[in-house]
């Protein structure tokens, strides 16, 4: 008797099983061959099962063979039969056994109490067509394939890197498309997806015009469901929630439309509705007694819910670069020193980790498709320990296009924590942790940037922590500053009531940016030192006027950003300077105090000079 263990193994084999089986029966193999090599073709399968080796005689192998070739042969779809099995009758009782043992069928290999495997016509079409070039799709009877079917095997094709194939097959069934029904509802979603992996956003949304179209409801609401996250996704949410009614109005009851409006109120930052809207669609899906929708709402939850942890479980549900990314993360050993200290002050990365790293900036510096980078973040676990892939691979989370709402963000602050993990494992290891490593070493840059990173990202959430690596980043690992932190640190030790700290630190960087000259002004006058604060405020107004004015500004407009980078006595520094730290100016009581002092504004026609958004680029030591 059979008994699967219930995991991947026996799937595989099963599967393994099938593409083996298919590809014998197309060439014209015979049942009574097919049963007598099925014998040897077990093995993997029954190592997955609960049967003791004891019990695997001969004889009980010639059984199984025998019940297991007829359920994948009555199965298997011939090209010549039109695509139709050339089934093998099951003998009858008292009818000769398959086997050729000369015994009555019930006696023999009938006398077998195992169970179906499950293997339907579909599964074994999809291992058939597997198997067919591109330039001979057009041959297919397609409006005699099941659908679900050709989403099968093309959803296998774009596992193998065969988009163009996957495409084409399925292209030539929507080719038919007034005469599809909801059974093609699979289908279409899987040429959507391939569109989206080929970057096809034309074809993609000319098929969403044609599906919108259909005759068939079913159908034509997955057209408007794809039109709803396509016009969330550009921001339009009037549009998309449009397209979502229609969807709604179409198909009233159907599972997928929890999904998609839990995801369109996330996008527009409705949580609270989003989540109230999971409840309700997870009480409703729970009363579906025909199917099991744990899982979907299990989803709307996770998606509603808006942590770290459930973002990323939502994410790993779907399909594309960012569920693999999640992946490999969940499978990266435990941060490891793969360093040295060179000269006590860089960072050097070992043999291992050196050679890594080379293969890593050879790929990030070609063309960088997500296949290629995701496929070496996979097979190289050593990846997990860089400094330089971890902010490397930060910085590609903040192009790629998003899966879902939130999730560049929270895979990027678990790559941060990643990071930050590393830096406390190798430094401490190294005994490093109040060790100069100056950004003129360029092995030390990804360990200043993934930090500035993390505070930058972390600083509300843990004002504490991030607190403590701004004195290290700033006082300790790189006192010139080449991230830009101090003025963060300023306003941080204001912040927490240690204007003297915040004094100190600003008097080593005079005459410095705006951020920090402001930030000055707020240190002298938390400390009580009014004088000092009145004359930091002239100088700072004096020389970025455009910061005092939009600090005191009722409601200014947002500037159009023209460029990368922050513009130095720009409207943009101003408006970022005010986002940052307007409620600081407020809850100290400097801007009302400031509001009485008599500024000049003798520099008001000072030229804006463009400049990146920290001094990183400046000197090097």
């Amino acid at each position: 008797m059979i008994a699967s263990d219930h995991d991947d193994r026996w799937h595989d084999a099963v599967d393994l099983l099938c593409s083996s089986s298919a590809s014998q029966i197309l060439e014209g193999i015979s049942f009574a061959d097919f049963r007598a090599r099925m014998v040897g073709m077990l093995g993997t399968l029954l190592k997955t099962t609960t049967i003791p080796d004891a019990a695997r005689t001969p004889e009980f192998l010639r059984h199984m063979a025998t019940v297991v070739a007829l359920e994948i042969w009555n199965a298997t779809p011939i090209p010549e039969n039109r695509f139709r099995p050339r089934k093998q009758p099951r003998p009858e009782r008292n009818a000769p056994c398959l086997c050729g043992s000369g015994h009555k069928f019930k006696q023999c290999c009938g006398a077998v109490n195992a169970p179906a495997l499950g293997i339907s016509e579909e599964l074994m079409l999809a291992k058939v067509l597997m198997q067919f070039p591109r330039n001979r799709l057009a041959e297919l009877p397609i409006l005699e394939l099941h659908p679900d079917a050709l989403a099968l095997v093309a959803d296998e094709w774009r596992r193998c890197r065969r988009e163009k194939d996957a495409i084409a097959l399925l292209e030539t069934l929507f080719a038919h498309l007034p005469e599809l029904d909801e059974r093609a509802e699979g289908a279409a979603d899987m040429l959507l997806g391939t569109y989206l992996d080929t970057h096809a956003p034309r074809k993609k949304q000319k098929f969403i015009e044609a599906l919108k179209a259909a005759p068939d409801k079913t159908l034509a609401s997955t057209g408007w469901q794809r039109q709803t996250t396509v016009l969330s996704d550009r921001g339009d949410y009037a549009g998309a929630w449009t397209a979502f009614r229609e969807a709604q109005r179409l198909t009233p009851n159907a599972p997928s439309l929890s999904h998609l409006e839990i995801l369109v109120l996330v996008s527009e930052g409705r949580r609270e509705e989003a989540r109230a809207r999971a409840a309700f669609w997870s009480a409703k899906l729970a009363r579906d007694a025909k199917y099991d929708h744990r899982d979907l709402i299990a989803l709307l939850r996770d998606m509603a819910d808006g942590s770290d942890d459930s973002t990323l479980r939502s994410l790993a549900a779907t399909r594309g670069p960012l569920a693999q990314l999640v992946e490999v993360i969940e499978r990266w050993p435990a941060p490891a020193c793969a360093y040295s200290l060179a000269g006590d002050v860089e960072l050097s990365p070992n043999g291992k980790l050196a050679a890594c790293e080379s293969q890593w900036m050879d790929l990030r510096d070609g063309v960088l498709s997500n296949e290629k980078w995701l496929d070496f973040l996979t097979r190289e676990p050593l990846a997990g320990q860089s400094f330089r892939v971890l902010s490397d691979c930060v910085e590609i989370l903040r192009v790629l296009p998003e899966a879902l709402p939130g999730s560049n963000d929270a895979l990027a602050r678990r790559l941060l924590e990643r990071g930050e993990a590393l830096r406390r494992t190798v430094l401490g290891k190294l005994h490093a942790l109040d060790r100069e490593l100056a950004w003129g070493f360029l092995d030390n840059r990804p360990l200043l940037t993934l930090v500035a990173c993390y505070v930058e990202e972390f600083a509300a959430a843990a004002p504490a922590e991030t607190l403590d690596l701004l004195r290290w980043s700033v006082g300790v690992a790189n006192p010139r500053d080449n991230t830009g932190l101090r003025e963060t640190l300023i306003h941080a030790l204001v912040a927490g009531g240690l204007a003297d700290e915040a004094i100190a630190v600003a008097a080593r960087y005079p005459d410095d940016f705006a951020s920090t000259e402001y930030a000055r002004v707020l240190a002298f006058f938390s400390a009580g030192r009014l004088a000092e604060a009145e004359a930091a405020l002239k100088q700072a107004a004096a020389r970025w006027p455009r910061v005092w004015k939009t600090l005191h500004a009722a409601n200014p407009r947002a500037p159009r950003m023209t460029g990368p980078g922050i513009t130095v006595g720009g409207a943009d520094e101003a408006y970022e300077y005010r986002t940052r730290h307007l409620d600081l100016w407020r809850s100290t009581g400097a801007l009302r105090w400031g509001a009485g002092i008599r500024v000049s504004a003798a520099a008001a026609g000072r030229k804006a000079v463009a400049r990146p958004e920290d001094d990183k680029n400046g000197d090097l030591f």
